[in-house]
């Protein structure tokens, strides 16, 4: 079997699984509901769940990416506060699943991973400097600036979602002033 990756979206409402090919075949898919009020163990129960589902039969996976709601340290691994997954705060999520697999596993807000992957796979091919804009269970966005992902001293650069346009406007799930 063909060298394949595995990649998981942690998303409000969903959890979504692929495996697929470096050039961007998708091999694979799972899809289950987030399920967030039912505490941190269930949903990380879910992930592992799905990345199951989508494990190749021979065992070879050579990695696991995983997109997840910030914000987060890329660089530990760590879930530092999920507003739309109640209760998740310091959450070591890459550590727990390179457990469970044995593989390298890396973990990138959600956002900046869309970002990513329409820069190398979609309509920003051929660019290299694009925003990605993402309107789902909250917003965000990601910035790719001279071919890179912009990522900021802490990995918090581009929190486009925490951008105010009325500051009489509504808050944000995590307490600030939404866009």
């Amino acid at each position: 079997m063909a060298e394949c990756y595995i990649a998981v979206d942690l998303g409000g409402t969903n959890i979504r699984a692929a495996r697929g090919t470096a050039d961007g075949r998708i091999l694979a898919r799972a899809s289950h509901r987030t399920l967030a009020a039912e505490g941190e163990a269930a949903v990380i129960q879910r992930i592992v769940q799905a990345i199951r589902e989508v494990w190749p039969e021979d065992g070879n996976a050579r990695a696991i990416g995983i997109s997840a709601p910030g914000p987060l340290d890329p660089w530990k691994g760590v879930i530092i506060y999920a507003p739309n997954l109640p209760g998740w705060r310091d959450v070591p999520l890459r550590d727990d699943i390179m457990r469970e697999f044995h593989v390298p596993t890396r973990l990138g807000n959600d956002a900046n991973l869309a970002a990513l992957a329409e820069y190398r796979f979609g309509a920003g091919r051929g660019y290299d400097d694009m925003i990605y804009l993402t309107l789902s269970t909250g917003i965000g966005g990601g910035v790719i600036c001279g071919g890179r992902l912009l990522l900021g001293a802490k990995g918090f650069a581009a929190e486009l979602g925490h951008m105010s346009v009325d500051l009489n406007g509504p808050r944000c799930n995590c307490g600030t002033l939404a866009a």
